[in-house]
């Protein structure tokens, strides 16, 4: 008998074993999914978050992307030059925390493995794009290849290739990461890909050079600071404020409403949105007292952010109950809104990183800055993107 179908026995109606129940809104449509566990989907999250990495990777490391000119003739490979080698162990440092997550996603990847494969899929696939990496940047004279970052870059994705051992060898952690997964998330990969979208944008708010649920830097930051006027310099104007309070109301809606149409169940939607926005302030926050200079420590909570973050939260709360096809045109129309605001100032998208705000002025600050403001540039737009997809699919997603 097919799932879900009804069937009579003896003048009493009952569903297949397989049939999930359902409680229906006044939309018709149902506001929980039954918490069973899935136990013939096989999860393609890690899939999904070492290839978005692996972008992130590739971008990070080929900006500016020009000019492309070829080394001059008689130029050595970068494995074999002949030159002394300069690095500071900050450097060495962040190229191996750069690609310790994929070396994690990666050796995650394969269902069934030896340790030691695991391992090696992880090591040897983020060498492998270490490599490709360096020997382009070859063509960049922006960017030095160097046999050192080779080395740093393997020796992260083989720490975080061990991580992945330990938890695939725990069967504790699989569990409850399994039972968490199943029972509050979305099932199958189109659940998988919302959580790894997710889980991007948490990542790029680390970024303090961004006032928190923004999109855009703060353009007064590299100000000089002046007698009577504000850590920045100068007293944001009226449009300023504005505009930083339209980005974050909207972002804050958008992103909220995003994780309650991931969820399976109405009950854990306040839990969640909560916890999100918690997340965000902590990762905000710890960002900036590593990276900021402590003078500039509240640069990325403004008065317009603030604003907008309880305009947006006071909005999440009620929309959070409307029915599922108004939470997704909601969601889309503020995702879309946020991006859409710069318009009226269209110099915040081409303000460049505030270097000024950081302790130090590394390389790699400017490559992380241009990295995670590409990256919330485009995340409304495949944030939407997934909403109108999941609005198409048969019970909005639901288990089947």
């Amino acid at each position: 008998m097919p799932a879900g179908v009804a069937c009579d026995h003896g003048g009493m109606t009952t569903l297949s074993p397989t049939a999930p129940e359902h409680r229906a809104n006044d939309a018709g449509l149902p506001d929980q999914f039954p918490p069973r566990m899935p136990t013939t989907h096989r999860s393609v999250l890690p899939h999904f978050l070492a290839m978005i990495y692996g972008l992130a990777i590739v971008y990070a490391s080929l900006q500016p992307f020009s000019p492309w000119i070829a080394p001059p003739p008689g130029t050595p490979f970068f494995l074999f030059a002949d030159t002394v080698l300069r690095y500071t162990r900050f450097d060495v440092l962040v190229n191996a925390l750069a690609y310790l997550p994929l070396g994690f996603f990666l050796a995650l990847v394969p269902r069934v493995r030896a340790p030691w494969g695991r391992l090696v899929v992880g090591v040897a696939g983020g060498s492998a794009l270490s490599f490709a990496m360096e020997t382009l940047q070859m063509f960049l004279p922006p960017r030095d290849a160097s046999i050192i970052d080779l080395m740093s870059n393997a020796a992260g994705a083989a720490a975080g290739g061990g991580l992945a051992v330990l938890l695939a060898r725990s069967s504790r952690a699989k569990a409850m990461v399994t039972r968490a997964r199943g029972r509050w998330f979305l099932p199958g990969k189109f659940g998988d890909l919302g959580i790894a979208l997710v889980i991007v944008w948490l990542v790029v708010q680390v970024n303090p050079g961004i006032p928190l649920f923004a999109i855009m830097f703060d353009p007064t930051t590299e100000l000089p600071v002046l007698p009577g006027l504000n850590s920045a310099g100068m007293t944001p104007d009226v449009a300023t404020v504005l505009i930083e309070a339209a980005h974050s109301g909207l972002q804050l809606l958008g992103v909220g409403l995003f994780v309650a149409l991931l969820l399976r169940d109405r009950r854990f939607i306040g839990g969640a949105v909560l916890l999100l926005i918690g997340a965000a302030v902590i990762v905000k926050g710890v960002a900036a007292t590593l990276l900021v200079k402590p003078a500039l420590f509240e640069r990325w909570l403004r008065p317009g952010v603030s604003t907008g973050v309880a305009v947006g939260a006071l909005l999440l709360m009620i929309a959070i109950w409307l029915p599922r096809p108004a939470q997704v045109a909601m969601a889309t129309v503020a995702l879309l809104s946020s991006l859409l605001a710069t318009l009226f100032a269209p110099e915040l998208i081409f303000t460049g990183a505030p270097l000024g705000l950081f302790n130090g002025l590394y390389g790699h600050l400017r490559n992380f800055n241009g990295l995670t403001h590409t990256v919330l540039l485009l995340w409304p737009v495949a944030a939407s993107a997934f909403l109108f997809a999941l609005a198409g699919r048969p019970g909005w997603g639901e288990p089947r």
